[in-house]
């Protein structure tokens, strides 16, 4: 692995920095034949990292939030010959539950992830928080879960009781609006355009700009050709995945079905 060359391809110095911590542990991953996982990145992030390292010969990468609709990803290492999964990162749910009477708080995600940073945790130890209005789930670092779990017992100033449980337990559903519509192409910049309602040439500037991903990888190429089921982000417009794909109409447009995150 060459980083001083994986370094110059990032041009921000703040997020090179953030680049180098990332490599250190992909090399110590390789070096010591062990696992090796970051802090928890937020969507961007993790997206041109992973694209920029799963290239790497005999160093398996991946991205892993605790759940499929996680945002804030940690990025894992391993060696070729070793099995890199969800199973193998060191992220823990956990049950944020009030109590019956507090069952309709209007607590926000504000509330919640103010009140863990409050017990003095870092924000890369904290994943995704999916606010419910009994329960909150919170993915967090494995090695802080125990600390939050005895010491978080209020947030804002509503009593919560705090429990840990398995990723693979937890079922979130998002709300999503599902739309119909016709697009020209499947190029990410007429769809995008479509359903986020902006010009082609605005969405082509975020594009350019590395502020579009498909399936949490940065895409910067405005003809990148969506598929069904792909999931596409446009940074400070929203997020929505193609459902399905049908069949052209007489004026040759295809027609798609998408949901689009509220």
């Amino acid at each position: 692995m060459n980083k001083q060359a994986l370094l110059q391809t990032i041009t921000q110095p703040e997020e090179r920095l953030l680049f180098a911590k990332v490599l250190d542990q992909a090399a110590f991953s390789w070096k010591r034949h062990c696992y090796a996982f970051t802090d928890f990145l937020d969507m961007a992030k993790s997206g041109k990292f992973l694209d920029k390292l799963q290239y790497e010969p005999d160093l398996q990468v991946m991205a892993f939030g605790g759940h499929t609709e996680s945002e804030r990803r940690m990025l894992g290492f391993a060696p070729d010959y070793m099995t890199l999964d969800a199973d193998a990162f060191p992220i823990c749910a956990l049950r944020i539950s009030l109590p019956q009477k507090f069952a309709q708080s209007d607590l926000s995600h504000r509330d919640y992830l103010g009140s863990i940073l409050g017990l003095g945790i870092d924000r890369g130890k904290i994943g995704d928080i999916f606010v419910g209005t009994q329960e909150t789930i919170c993915f967090v670092k494995e090695e802080i879960a125990e600390y939050i779990t005895t010491q978080l017992t209020k947030v804002s100033r509503t009593p919560v009781r705090v429990t840990r449980t398995a990723c693979n337990e937890i079922i979130i559903q998002k709300e999503i609006d599902i739309r119909r519509l016709t697009v020209a192409s499947l190029r990410l910049d007429g769809v995008a355009s479509g359903v986020l309602h902006l010009s082609r040439g605005k969405i082509q500037t975020l594009i350019a700009a590395e502020k579009a991903n498909v399936n949490w990888n940065t895409v910067t190429n405005a003809s990148f050709l969506l598929k069904e089921g792909d999931m596409v982000s446009i940074r400070g417009y929203g997020r929505f995945r193609i459902l399905s794909i049908g069949g052209k109409n007489k004026k040759e447009r295809i027609g798609l079905e998408v949901g689009v995150y509220v």
